[in-house]
């Protein structure tokens, strides 16, 4: 069966996806969770008891104007003053001054029932009559069962200002009417508190009426006049103005709002508190976060993958086409190079020369010194052919004691006086090992390319040549054509 083998770019590349798919995943799903998770606790939770927080603050803001509305309309000076016939006007104008000073108002104010005079801080400003539409907020706070009321008109002695009114009955012991008194607080007053709301609480603020329209809103808001032209929210306008107060949620424009009511009796208004549903800018920041932080991970990984595959891999490619023991490249690396060679000198006409080493009565040396000793003897014959060859030159550990040298651009004659200089190194350098009498020697057999021949047939002519070699009473250099070498070694004859 053939093997698929991974490269190590496309393990990276592999490993690079499935990590950046991986830490994605992770990093959106808990995004999305905790973004589900702060949404939901925003409806059911935090809108409602902000909608609350507003609404007792908003019923605080107005309780001072409506219990300041109260005294007045107790006070003796007042009961005395009406029941003495309203003389003296400036009595009554500097009263309400002083309320006016005293608690901060807007602006005070004192109708009266019998005179039907309109006092006001600056004096009497005018008679109100059934018949004028600016006054119809007297007749109808005149007739409400309660003993007062709250409504937004324009201010009679300022009418390019719009005031929040709370309008109080004064009655004497025996009950009868006496008029209307009360204080005013300035609308821009109430949109002070909106924005300060809407700043405290990062959620938009407004009122609307009985009818839907928007009464009071901050500077920021972007809404319609009336809750029926707004896309989304005008299917469920009904059903608000129809309930005390609620929880809703509507979408408009691809962006999903909730939304928490509650009526004001006081103002006879809802009070809408509104979220809108978005990536809080924590959680978005957290996102990022993560996500660089897998990013660099990411890298750490992917480095550790590339020096540790890296090493691994040269040291895979180093086992692969290098003898552990000589340093020499292997048979399996050697083969392919010493065909790439060959095909270069069938291009270049180039001479190559090959040389087959075997190392005399090696078994013997095996047996008798130990395996050891034999492979130092490996070692240091290799030792000795690598040192004198060329970078171009190639040599590997063909079999047990055996050496197998190619040799580029060069002729058998070159080959061969290179051969005797590297047995005779061998001869006189390895007499005596670690202090023991060896007197190691070497054989050597030598061909000359000749193209087109294969590389079996140059191996099989260099084999023959070392066959003649250690046939001729070893230690001797023979080459594929020549007659036997008449170099020898005294000690071996």
């Amino acid at each position: 069966m053939k093997q698929i083998h991974l490269r190590k770019p496309s393990f990276i590349l592999l490993s690079s996806l499935l990590l950046v798919i991986a830490f994605s995943a992770i990093s959106l799903i808990s995004y999305y969770v905790a973004n589900r998770s702060l949404n939901q606790h925003i409806k059911t939770n935090t809108l409602p008891l902000t909608s609350d927080t507003v609404y007792s603050e908003v019923q605080r803001d107005l309780l001072q104007p409506v219990l300041v509305s109260s005294l007045m309309a107790q006070d003796t000076f007042v009961h005395d003053w009406i029941a003495n016939g309203e003389q003296h006007p400036e009595q009554m104008q500097r009263y309400l001054k002083s309320i006016q000073t005293r608690y901060n108002a807007f602006t005070a104010f004192f109708v009266s029932e019998r005179t039907t005079n309109y006092y006001h801080t600056s004096g009497i400003i005018k008679q109100i009559s059934i018949t004028d539409p600016a006054d119809n907020w007297y007749y109808s706070s005149s007739k409400t069962p309660t003993q007062f009321d709250i409504n937004i008109d324009q201010d009679t002695a300022d009418r390019s200002s719009t005031t929040l009114f709370v309008n109080h009955k004064v009655k004497d012991e025996q009950g009868t009417f006496l008029g209307i008194i009360g204080v005013g607080l300035a609308s821009t007053k109430i949109k002070e508190l909106i924005e300060v709301y809407q700043t405290r609480y990062g959620r938009q603020v407004y009122f609307i009426d009985r009818q839907g329209k928007v009464t009071l809103q901050g500077s920021q808001f972007n809404g319609a006049e009336d809750i029926h032209k707004v896309d989304g929210l005008q299917d469920i306008a009904p059903v608000i103005l129809a309930q005390p107060g609620g929880s809703y949620s509507y979408s408009n424009s691809d962006q999903q709002y909730l939304i928490k009511t509650r009526f004001v009796p006081e103002l006879n208004w809802y009070l809408i508190v509104e979220h809108t549903e978005k990536s809080e800018s924590q959680i978005t920041a957290t996102l990022w976060i993560n996500l660089g932080i897998s990013l660099v991970v990411i890298l750490i990984v992917l480095l550790l993958q590339h020096f540790t595959l890296g090493g691994y891999q040269r040291r895979l490619e180093y086992m692969a086409n290098t003898d552990p023991l000589t340093g020499t490249a292997s048979r399996h690396a050697f083969e392919s190079m010493l065909q790439q060679i060959l095909n270069f000198a069938d291009r270049h006409k180039h001479p190559v020369s090959t040389i087959l080493v075997d190392i005399d009565n090696f078994k013997i040396f095996n047996d008798t010194r130990g395996h050891l000793m034999g492979d130092k003897i490996l070692t240091l014959v290799a030792k000795i052919l690598t040192g004198n060859l060329r970078k171009s030159d190639s040599i590997c550990r063909w079999g047990g004691d055996e050496f197998y040298i190619v040799l580029t651009n060069c002729s058998e004659e070159n080959a061969r006086r290179l051969a005797e200089k590297m047995r005779q190194q061998i001869e006189t350098s390895l007499k005596n090992i670690d202090d023991m009498s060896l007197n190691v020697t070497a054989s050597f057999g030598i061909a000359q390319y000749n193209s087109p021949e294969s590389k079996t047939d140059l191996f099989n002519r260099t084999d023959r040549a070392l066959y003649l070699a250690k046939s001729n009473a070893r230690n001797r250099v023979e080459t594929s054509l020549s007659q036997p070498s008449v170099t020898t070694s005294p000690a071996n004859k």
